[in-house]
C-alpha cells in the first residue's frame, strides 16, 4: 500500500517536472503549468493501464488456481466412484476421467495409470501355465472358441471394456507413456482402431479380441493369447510376439514387419496380405496356414520353424539363421505421415 502511494506521488509531483526539464527545458514559464499537467495526465493514464494489466494477470492466475482446484476435486470424486459397487457408477467414473484428461494435460498420465490399474485389478488373467493345453492340432480351433467364453467383454465386464475404450483413444500426455496392461483378462475385447502403441500386454489374455486396424507398434505382447482374435490391418510393426498364441486368428493385411515371432503358434491363422518382412520366425508354427499371399523378405527362420507342406521357403525370401537374430530396423519402415 505504501509503495503504491509513493508511486502515485512520484507520478503526480516529481516526475512531470523532471520530464519537462529533461525533454523541453526551454518551455516558457507561462506554458510550464499546462505542460506539467499534460505530462501528469499521460503518466496517470499509463499507470492506470499498468494497474489494469496487473489486475488482469492476478485475476487470470486466480482463475487458473480455481480451475486446477476444480479439476482436482473432479478427479478425486471420479477415483472414489471407481470403487463403487454399482456398475453404472463405475462406468460413469471412467468417462468422467476421460473428460478430465481432455481438460487437463497435467492429469493425463495419472488417469491412464489409474485406468490401467483398474483393468488389471478387475480382470486378472490366469497364468499361461494354467490355460488349457491342446490335445492336437484340431483341438486348437476348438479351444480358440471355447476359451473365449460365451459372451464378449462388453457384456461380461462393461466397466473394463469402457476403461479399455478410453485408453485406446486417450489424449496423449506431454511425454510418451507406456500402458501397463500385462496379465489382464481381456477375452472378447472390442477395440478396433485403438492406439496401443508401446503398450505392455505380456501374458495378457486377448482370446477372441477384435482389434481391427489397432496400432500395436512396438508393443510387448510376449506370451499373450490371441487365439481367434481379429487383427485385420493391425499395425504390429516391431512388436514383441515371442511365444504368442495366434490359433485361428485373422491377420489379413496386418503389418508384422520386424516383429519377434520366435516360438509363436499361428496354427490355422489367416494371413492373406500380411507382411512378415525382417521378422524373427525361429520356432514359429505355421501349421495349416495359407502363406501364398504373405511376404517374408528378409525374415529369418531355422530348423524349428514349422512351415505348411506346400510352402516354398527358398523362393519366399526367408533367410536361414544359425542362432543370430535378424537385424531389426527402427524408424525407416514406418509409413510416412498422411
Amino acid at each position: 500500500m505504501c509503495l503504491s502511494v509513493l508511486l502515485v506521488a512520484l507520478v503526480v509531483v516529481v516526475a512531470p517536472r523532471y520530464l519537462l526539464d529533461w525533454d523541453a527545458p526551454s518551455t516558457p514559464a507561462a506554458d510550464r503549468a499546462k505542460a506539467i499537467n499534460d505530462i501528469r495526465a499521460t503518466l496517470l493514464q499509463g499507470l492506470a493501464g499498468v494497474a489494469l494489466l496487473v489486475g488482469a494477470f492476478f485475476t487470470w492466475r486466480q482463475l487458473q488456481v480455481t480451475r486446477q482446484g476444480q479439476i482436482t476435486e473432479r478427479f478425486t470424486a471420479a477415483v472414489e466412484r471407481l470403487g463403487s459397487a454399482s456398475m453404472e457408477v463405475r462406468i460413469g467414473s471412467i468417462y468422467a476421467m476421460e473428460r478430465i484428461a481432455y481438460d487437463s494435460l497435467d492429469e493425463r498420465a495419472t488417469i491412464a495409470e489409474v485406468l490401467c490399474a483398474f483393468v488389471k485389478r478387475t480382470a486378472l488373467a490366469s497364468p499361461p501355465a494354467a490355460r488349457p493345453s491342446p490335445r492336437d492340432t484340431a483341438h486348437k480351433g476348438e479351444l480358440a472358441r471355447s476359451h473365449a467364453g460365451e459372451v464378449p467383454l462388453p457384456v461380461r465386464a462393461p466397466d473394463v471394456q469402457a476403461a479399455m475404450s478410453v485408453l485406446g483413444r486417450r489424449a496423449r500426455p506431454r511425454q510418451d507413456q507406456e500402458l501397463h496392461l500385462d496379465r489382464a483378462d481381456l477375452r472378447g475385447l472390442r477395440l478396433s482402431y485403438a492406439d496401443l502403441a508401446d503398450a505392455d500386454l505380456h501374458y495378457a489374455d486377448l482370446t477372441d479380441a477384435v482389434l481391427i486396424g489397432a496400432d500395436l507398434e512396438r508393443a510387448d505382447l510376449t506370451g499373450i493369447w490371441l487365439a481367434g482374435a481379429v487383427l485385420i490391418k493391425a499395425n504390429l510393426d516391431q512388436a514383441d510376439l515371442r511365444n504368442v498364441v495366434l490359433w485361428h486368428a485373422r491377420l489379413d493385411d496386418a503389418d508384422l514387419r520386424a516383429t519377434d515371432l520366435s516360438g509363436a503358434d499361428l496354427t490355422g491363422a489367416v494371413v492373406g496380405g500380411a507382411r512378415f518382412d525382417l521378422s524373427d520366425l525361429r520356432g514359429t508354427d505355421f501349421t495349416s496356414v495359407n502363406l501364398a499371399a504373405a511376404t517374408f523378405t528378409g525374415a529369418v527362420a531355422d530348423a524349428t520353424t514349422v512351415w505348411p507342406a506346400d510352402f516354398d521357403v527358398a523362393a519366399s525370401g526367408v533367410l536361414p539363421t544359425y542362432g543370430a537374430p535378424p537385424l531389426r530396423p527402427q524408424t525407416y519402415l514406418r509409413p510416412p505421415p498422411a
